[in-house]
C-alpha cells in the first residue's frame, strides 16, 4: 500500500532515518551509532505505538505493522530515504513502454520453512493481493503478471507513472505455505527476511528471533521484541529505564533524551499527514457548505500547537513532493465565516448541527480543543473513540461522519497523495469517499504523465478543487523524535517512518 495510517496521530509519520550517533539528526539516513560499549547483548526491545491483531501487512495497513513485519518479509524494491527506489526481490527492473515493468528476481532466497523461494511465488504475492480489499485500487492497474525464467513482467491496464513504486508495498509470501495456511496465514507468517515470528500476542508483543538459515548476511541481533505503548512519556520512560532499547518519543521529552548520556536521540522529517476527514456520503457532511464550515472553524495554528513538534499543513501532499501545491481556496481559521455557512444551512444555537468524530487515539486532546471551538459555533460533536482495527474496518465500511487520523507515505509516489479524491480508492486512500469529475479527469492526466511540469500542473488544480470542496482538512505534520539505548547502532530509521533493524547491532 502507498500509504500507511499513523497510530499516534502518526503511525506513522515516518518511515525511516539512519541514526548515526548524533545527538540532533537532519541526516534523511543515518545510522544510529552511539557510545561505548558497556557489554554486548544480542537481545532489544523496541517500543512501538500499537501491536495490532493481524500480522499481514497488505491487510494491516498500519506502519507499525509494516515496520514489524519488513524483518520478516522481503518486497519486490525498496527505498531509501530520499525515495529512490533501490534493490529488494527485484535486483533489476525496466519499464520497456508505460504499460509494461519488467522485474528481474535474485536468486538464493528461501522461506522460513526450508522451501526455495520460486518465481511462482514471487507472482502469486501480487496476485493474491486481488483478494485483499485495501489492495484494490493497486490491482485495478494491474492488466497481468506473468513469469519466465527469472523474469517477472507485468502489464498495467493503462499507462501509470507511479505504478512501479507501489511494488515497495508488494510482500513475498510463499504460495504453497498460504494456501495451505488458510486464514491462520497472517498471524502464523512464513517469509524470507532475516527473522521469524515465535511469540504474537495481540495488542501486546510481537518477538522475533533471528533466522539461523538466512541464505545471506547474518543478523547481530538475535531477538527483537516489539511491544505495544500509546502514551509519549511512558515510551520514553521505557527507554530511560532500560526497559526498553528503542522507541519513537514526543516533543516534550526532547531534551530529557537530548541531556541524558545513557542514551542517544535522533530525530529527523517525516512524511506524516494529518488529516480531518468527513464522510462526503453521510449527512450532515454531504453538503459542501458544511464542510468548509469545518474547515474554517478548525483553529489549525492553535490545535497544532498543544502537542510540540508539530507544523500546520495546507495540502494532502506532503511539501517534500515536487507535486505539493498551497492553494488559496482552503478555508483559514474564522468562526464568524463557520457560523454564516451553518446558519445558511439552518443551523443555529436554536437548531444545533450534531455529530459523532471518531478517533483511535484514547483521550485526543487536539479532538477535544475542535470540539469546544465548534461549540462556540453551536455545534455539538460527540467524541467517540475506537480500537484501531474497528476504526480501520468500520471506516472503510462508510460507518463514519467525521474522523480524525494521520498517515504517512510509504513509496514517495505523488498519486498515493492524490489518491484521496480519487473514486477508484474508495474505503482506502479516498476516506471521503468524496468524487468530483473534473479531479478524476485530472487524476488520469497525473497517472499518464510523460512529464514532472505536466504531472505538477494537473496535481496543482486537483488541490485547488479539493481545497474548494474540502472533503478533508490537512491538520500538521511533525516531526520524528526517537530515543535508544546508547549503544545501538545501524538503526535504519526513514523519514516515511518505518524503522528496521535488520543491520543493527549493540556494542
Amino acid at each position: 500500500m502507498k500509504r500507511t495510517f499513523s497510530l499516534v496521530l502518526s503511525v506513522a509519520i515516518s518511515m525511516v532515518l539512519l541514526i548515526s550517533g548524533c545527538s540532533q539528526g537532519t541526516a534523511s539516513q543515518g545510522n544510529a551509532s552511539n557510545g561505548n560499549a558497556a557489554g554486548p547483548k544480542s537481545d532489544i526491545s523496541v517500543v512501538l505505538t500499537k501491536i495490532g491483531n493481524n500480522l499481514d501487512p497488505a491487510e494491516a495497513n498500519s506502519l507499525d505493522t509494516s515496520t514489524i513485519m519488513y524483518h520478516v518479509y522481503d518486497t519486490f524494491i525498496k527505498f531509501d530515504n530520499d525515495f529512490n527506489i533501490i534493490p529488494g526481490v527485484a535486483k533489476e527492473w525496466s519499464q520497456p513502454d508505460n504499460t509494461t515493468i519488467e522485474f528481474t528476481i535474485g536468486e538464493g532466497y528461501k522461506f522460513h520453512n526450508g522451501d526455495p523461494m520460486t518465481i511462482e511465488d514471487v507472482v502469486f504475492s501480487v496476485e493474491r493481493l486481488a483478494k485483499v480489499p485495501k489492495k484494490a485500487a493497486f490491482m485495478s492497474m494491474i492488466k497481468s503478471v506473468e513469469a519466465s525464467g527469472n523474469k517477472v513482467t507485468v502489464k498495467l491496464t493503462e499507462p501509470n507513472s507511479g505504478a512501479i513504486r507501489n511494488f515497495g508495498d508488494v510482500f513475498i509470501v510463499s504460495k504453497k505455505y498460504l494456501q495451505e495456511a488458510g486464514e491462520k496465514y497472517a498471524n502464523a507468517p512464513i517469509g524470507t527476511g532475516p527473522y521469524t515470528v515465535t511469540e504474537y500476542v495481540p495488542g501486546s508483543k510481537v518477538v522475533l528471533k533471528a533466522w539461523a538459515d538466512y541464505p545471506f548476511d547474518k543478523t547481530k541481533i538475535e531477538t527483537i521484541t516489539f511491544k505495544a505503548i500509546e502514551e509519549a512519556s511512558a515510551k520514553y520512560i521505557a527507554v530511560e529505564t532500560g526497559d526498553a532499547d528503542f522507541a519513537g518519543i514526543g516533543a516534550r521529552d526532547k531534551s530529557r533524551a537530548q541531556n541524558n548520556e545513557k542514551l542517544a536521540y535522533f530525530e529527523g522529517p517525516s512524511t506524516f499527514t494529518g488529516f480531518v476527514a468527513m464522510n462526503t456520503t453521510k449527512e450532515p457532511f454531504d453538503n459542501v457548505n458544511i464542510r468548509r464550515a469545518m474547515a474554517y472553524a478548525y483553529n489549525n495554528e492553535g490545535i497544532s500547537a498543544i502537542t510540540p513538534g508539530k507544523t500546520i499543513i495546507d495540502s494532502m501532499v506532503p511539501k517534500m513532493f515536487s507535486t505539493y501545491h498551497s492553494s488559496p481556496n482552503l478555508p483559514k481559521y474564522d468562526l464568524q465565516k463557520a457560523k454564516e455557512l451553518l446558519e445558511k444551512e439552518g443551523f443555529h444555537a436554536g437548531n444545533p448541527l450534531r455529530f459523532t468524530a471518531w478517533t483511535y487515539q484514547g483521550n485526543d486532546p487536539e479532538l477535544e480543543a475542535f470540539q469546544a471551538e465548534l461549540k462556540t459555533i453551536s455545534v455539538e460533536m460527540d467524541i467517540q473513540n475506537l480500537e484501531f482495527g474497528v476504526f480501520l474496518e468500520k471506516m472503510a465500511n462508510k460507518e463514519y461522519q467525521l474522523l480524525v487520523g494521520g498517515w504517512s507515505d510509504t513509496t514517495g509516489n505523488t498519486l498515493s497523495s492524490l489518491e484521496s479524491y480519487w473514486s477508484g480508492s474508495f474505503g482506502q486512500m479516498n476516506i471521503t469517499f468524496y468524487t468530483n469529475p473534473k479531479v478524476e479527469e485530472l487524476y488520469a492526466k497525473v497517472k499518464a504523465a510523460t512529464s514532472e511540469a505536466e504531472m505538477k500542473e494537473a496535481a496543482k488544480e486537483i488541490q485547488d478543487i479539493a481545497a474548494q470542496d474540502v472533503p478533508m482538512i490537512p491538520t500538521a505534520t511533525k516531526m520524528s523524535y526517537y530515543a535508544m539505548n546508547k549503544n545501538l547502532e545501524n538503526v535504519q530509521i526513514h523519514t516515511s517512518g518505518l524503522v528496521s533493524f535488520r543491520n543493527a547491532s549493540i556494542k
